[in-house]
């Protein structure tokens, strides 16, 4: 009975899933706003001054921006630097940190993929998976409820692992030089111990459980990359490259990016007064993803607007891109769909959704979500908390992502909040759409 009202709810939330173009598989290239019906001078003025305006209220130092409708990239340009001091200009080919982004671009890929092939059943226990689990309070939490945030957990608290009673790091657990026993980099000059990721995992199956209703907690998430490697006997790292990101055609969407490219193009993130005393730059500003070495379901993957665009638009396409067919239409219609809407939860599988009851505004008051108000119930994405965002709109046919790293200098960023670039540049693309048609 309960499995079948969670069908119900997630065929009412996935009316109307697919527009026209999307049952057709899209590949994405250039195109002209108006091609798509967007006013493309209205569009071009309005993200033009938002993000410049923004730098200079120092929402951010630079950010990059993509927007595609009907599969044309109509907007694709980046602003700014890499920090205040304007040493290095962003260009669309540099790297951000996508904090929580991953979850959606990484972590929800792999599952939907295990799912997909028959290897993962998210309505029974994680303990069928995970033995770890068995005899915990967490023995009978099923991936569906972590996927949607309604498992109740709390994240483990990462200090009580790293730090002493002196409140300094542990030597057993951090060291200065690499070494066997301290294989991953944690940052520039520390590394962590190879028994780091055994070490969070015995953290999240014994932090606290409390209400089953929608709590975010990274936790949720990391679970992907001990399933995915439980399950398939591979890395999570080349499972996730290999399975998704090779037939998609994806160069530049990565963990550990400086074992690829240097750090002229990465843009940099927190100054770190607490755990690594230095400037955060080439690594994850994730400080668990950073304790899993880098690589982890929750944060850690690096990339540019231009990377994500094709999966997407995979997403839009139902499943496909550029002949190659990863994901079954109903897979992504149920992911991407809110699952316990009876329980208050607008979340869907990994990805967020529109909240299901949203306050009217007081006067003067701004629109407090990252995506633009117009964004359809159908829609669909994250943001991460480093000043990224992606988002999919099924009934426009509209992808959205912009890229920023406003946690530089410090994640303490009150223009940010107020500013909201992220809505504001999300609903001028619904604006120029709704302009061109007035035409």
């Amino acid at each position: 009975m309960k499995k079948g009202l969670i069908l119900l709810a997630v065929i009412i939330c996935s009316a109307s899933f697919f527009s026209a173009s999307a049952r057709k598989s899209t590949v994405l290239s250039y195109g002209t706003p108006e091609s798509v019906g967007v006013n493309g001078e209205f569009l071009s003025h309005t993200i033009d001054s938002i993000a410049n305006a923004s730098i200079e209220a120092k929402c951010f130092p630079g950010c990059q921006i993509l927007i595609a409708r009907h599969g044309k990239i109509i907007h694709h340009k980046s602003y700014g630097y890499h920090t205040y001091e304007q040493e290095r200009k962003v260009e669309n080919s540099h790297l951000y940190d996508m904090a929580s982004c991953t979850k959606v671009m990484a972590a929800t890929m792999c599952l939907m993929h295990l799912v997909d092939n028959g290897k993962l059943d998210i309505d029974k226990p994680v303990s069928y998976y995970l033995e770890e689990f068995k005899g915990s309070n967490k023995e009978d939490l099923t991936l569906r409820e972590a996927l949607s945030h309604q498992s109740g957990m709390r994240n483990p608290k990462l200090s009580k692992i790293l730090f002493n009673e002196n409140k300094e790091l542990r030597s057993d657990i951090i060291s200065t030089t690499q070494s066997e026993e301290f294989p991953h980099q944690f940052c520039n000059g520390l590394y962590v111990t190879k028994e780091n990721r055994n070490i969070w995992l015995n953290g999240i199956v014994n932090v606290k459980v409390g209400p089953k209703k929608f709590r975010y907690s990274c936790a949720n998430l990391h679970l992907a990359l001990y399933l995915v490697e439980r399950i398939t006997g591979r890395s999570y790292e080349e499972y996730l490259y290999n399975e998704i990101y090779k037939p998609l055609g994806v160069k530049d969407a990565m963990y550990n990016p400086t074992r690829k490219y240097s750090l002229d193009r990465i843009a940099p993130t927190e100054i770190d007064n607490r755990y690594r005393k230095q400037l955060v730059h080439g690594t994850v500003h994730d400080e668990p993803a950073a304790f899993m070495g880098g690589v982890a379901g929750n944060a850690g993957l690096f990339a540019n607007s231009e990377s994500l665009a094709p999966i997407l638009q995979m997403l839009l396409n139902g499943g496909e891109y550029n002949g190659v067919k990863l994901f079954k239409r109903k897979t992504i219609r149920e992911w991407t769909s809110c699952q316990y809407p009876k329980n208050g939860n607008h979340r869907a599988l990994g990805f967020d959704k529109r909240r299901l009851i949203e306050p009217p505004l007081k006067p003067g008051e701004s629109y407090p979500y990252c995506y633009g108000p117009s964004a359809s119930k159908q829609s669909f994405g994250h943001t991460g908390f480093t000043g990224t965002m992606v988002w999919v709109d099924p009934k426009a046919d509209l992808i959205y992502v912009i890229l920023s790293n406003r946690v530089h200098p410090s994640r303490k960023n009150k223009p940010f909040e107020e500013f909201n670039p992220r809505s504001q540049c999300h609903e001028a693309a619904y604006e120029a759409i709704r302009r061109y048609k007035r035409r």
